[in-house]
């Protein structure tokens, strides 16, 4: 077996094939398949991170400005408190009397009653004077 072995050692046929040109200057089809593999997802993953990169500046973005607005809106909203009292503690009681309106609807069980032929107008009127304050 060994003698084999060092018979074949030196011959062409137990030889890998060339990786890169041959002599000819044509490059074997194996090697370049991987080679684009590699370059397309190394273009894909630059696409990919690019996307990732601008959807981090939109949300961002986004955040920045919700957060904006509602901290204006509620130093608007605590401003008007300080300035009225007592307007203000009409708005909480009577947003309040309307959401207890509407849970206690929600606990028949689906049929109909005064109830619930009251709390959507009552819950409509008060949300309508809450907005008309704020404005």
């Amino acid at each position: 077996m060994e003698s084999n072995k060092n018979v074949n050692e030196g011959t062409s046929t137990n030889r890998p094939a060339p990786k890169g040109p041959t002599p000819g200057g044509s490059t074997p089809q194996a090697a370049t398949a991987p080679q684009k593999a590699r370059e397309m997802a190394s273009e894909v993953g630059g696409r990919v991170e690019a996307a990732v990169d601008q959807t981090k500046r939109a949300v961002t973005d986004a955040y920045d400005k919700t957060s904006e607005v509602l901290t204006n809106t509620y130093n608007q909203t605590m401003d008007y408190g300080r300035e009225n009292p007592g307007k203000l503690t009409l708005i909480a009681f009577g947003a309040g009397i309307g959401i207890g309106i509407l849970l206690t609807s929600g606990l028949g069980g689906g049929r109909t009653s005064r109830t619930n032929r009251i709390a959507e107008p009552v819950v409509n009127a008060l949300s309508q004077i809450a907005m008309e304050f704020f404005r």
